[in-house]
């Protein structure tokens, strides 16, 4: 008689066991399915300057500005056959100890400066003397270009966006 109440307790310890277990696992499904995972945010890390690297889009480092480019820009009856003259660099993220320097400077340089070049083109084009003249017009195409030339450069997979800033050297409106 003795081992058929032994048995008889353990067998209720194992179901009560099992069915908190189950009422454990509802609740824990049931409050998750109310929350999201937390998405991943593009933060760019803080890049010491000597883990940044400049590539020159537009304009010469000698400074003497025979290589600075001319934008038309977009005409307006006030201002028609307008142009911008620039000087435009790219500082970007070479990786931790610049262990990425190479390859990224490879993507820049060899299969992405036309579309980058292109990019720029375009982005003057679609702006008119009396918007580069502002204030915050150079400020804007910072920011304008940067994204741009960011969201390029990821088109091929490249793990995170590494356009640090775009600088203009020179920014000359007629």
């Amino acid at each position: 008689m003795q081992g058929k109440t032994l048995y008889t307790i353990l067998l209720s310890i194992i179901a009560v066991l099992t069915l908190a277990l189950a009422v454990l696992i509802v609740i824990l499904f049931t409050y998750n399915a109310g929350k999201t995972l937390p998405v991943k945010q593009n933060v760019q890390r803080t890049v010491p300057p000597e883990e940044q690297a400049v590539f020159r889009l537009y304009g010469s480092s000698e400074g003497n500005g025979s290589n600075d480019a001319v934008f038309n820009i977009k005409n307006d009856d006030k201002h028609p056959n307008s142009f911008i003259m620039a000087s435009i660099s790219i500082i970007y993220d070479g990786g931790k100890r610049n262990k990425h320097l190479e390859k990224r400077t490879e993507l820049i340089e060899r299969v992405y400066l036309s579309q980058l070049k292109q990019a720029t083109i375009e982005y003057f084009r679609g702006k008119t003397f009396d918007e580069l003249q502002e204030s915050d017009a150079m400020e804007d195409a910072r920011k304008n270009l940067m994204e741009t030339f960011n969201n390029i450069l990821s088109n091929e997979g490249t793990e995170e966006p590494f356009i640090i800033k775009v600088v203009f050297d020179k920014w000359i409106i007629q």
